[in-house]
C-alpha cells in the first residue's frame, strides 16, 4: 500500500486500508500500537512518550520518512 499523505498517522492510514493493529492511547505513551520496522525510517513530529525498542516504531504517532516495511 502507497503513503499517500491523507492520514495523520501510520495507524489512521493502516486502519483506512484494513489493517488490524492494536492501539491505546494513539499519543505515543502506551506502546501498544508498536510493530517490528524492518525497512524504512519513520519520523515522529514530537518524541513519543513510550521507550519504543530498536527496530520498531509507534504507529500512532509516525509518520514514513521512506518507503515503509512493517510487520503488522
Amino acid at each position: 500500500v502507497v503513503w499517500d499523505g491523507q492520514d495523520n498517522n501510520l495507524l489512521d492510514f493502516a486502519e483506512r486500508h484494513g489493517v488490524a493493529v492494536e492501539s491505546g492511547c494513539r499519543s505515543g505513551g502506551c506502546g501498544s500500537c508498536q510493530v517490528g520496522l524492518t525497512g524504512g525510517d519513520v519520523r515522529y513530529v514530537n518524541t513519543p512518550d513510550f521507550d519504543v525498542a530498536p527496530g520498531h516504531c509507534l504507529l500512532c504517532v509516525g509518520t514514513p520518512a521512506t518507503a515503509l516495511v512493517l510487520e503488522a
